[in-house]
């Protein structure tokens, strides 16, 4: 899927609001970061903030804490970015033992378990917002192009979350018989389709393009729905479903 821009295509750069309704939290609670964590606030928290309890967590010598936030900040420009980060990444940063490295790891592995598990309560479209957090976080700093499908069940419900390829910095094969073949397997009634640009820009491809309407017409033979197909950049997505780029194929 080789990539090129397209004039006129809208880019979103966050995810679209969550419409879900919570409390604010108790005012002054920024300023006792122990206590707004433990209460689920963490929210409230800057970034910097909720890096220094996290090498306070890890015990890293205070003297050495907020070095090492300003490096990681300095270095992958949010707190999401550096967890989020690969091995590869770390070993650049110096006095970065290895076990700050595993925790590291094993934190962003932690919420992305529970993102994915969260995924499968409801109607994946009621909460949109999540689904676009756990992609980019899985994939928007992947160095390689990787395509994942979303399979979903007769209520939209989460029924598998799988890697399909991986291919190069801009390139990963596609098999449209492949996908509807997995789809049939795990008894799925519709899929979303997602990969990555590693470039940082989600702009489709005429390539992107033609895949996805081969996926549909491949998909609509055994009556499975291509509900959307989403790309992840660095921070950013294009759903071909907002554009209006899928395509209506009869079974």
């Amino acid at each position: 899927m080789k990539e090129r821009n397209l004039n006129k295509v809208a880019i979103s750069q966050e995810p679209e609001p969550d419409n879900g309704v919570s409390e604010p939290p108790p005012a002054g609670w920024a300023e006792i970061p122990h206590r707004a964590v433990v209460a689920g606030h963490g929210r409230v928290l800057a970034d910097d903030v909720l890096l220094r309890l996290f090498c306070e967590a890890v015990s890293v010598p205070m003297e050495r804490r907020q070095p090492m936030v300003d490096a990681f900040l300095i270095r992958f420009g949010s707190l999401a970015a550096a967890f989020a980060s690969d091995e590869k990444a770390l070993s650049g940063l110096m006095h970065i033992e290895p076990h700050i490295r595993t925790a590291l790891h094993l934190v962003h592995d932690a919420a992305m378990r529970v993102s994915r598990a969260r995924l499968g309560r409801d109607d994946i479209f009621t909460n949109r917002k999540l689904m676009l957090d756990y992609l980019i976080s899985r994939l928007a700093r992947e160095p390689i192009e990787q395509f994942r499908i979303l399979f979903l069940n007769d209520r939209n419900r989460l029924l598998a979350d799988e890697a399909q390829t991986r291919g190069t910095v801009n390139h990963t094969p596609v098999y449209p018989r492949e996908v509807a073949r997995r789809a049939m397997e795990l008894g799925a009634k519709s899929i979303i389709l997602v990969h990555n640009h590693p470039s940082g820009d989600p702009t489709p491809s005429d390539g992107d393009i033609a895949m996805t309407h081969d996926a549909q017409r491949a998909a609509a033979l055994i009556g499975v729905r291509v509900a959307d197909h989403i790309i992840i950049g660095n921070g950013a997505y294009v759903s071909f479903r907002d554009l209006g780029l899928l395509k209506v194929f009869q079974g």
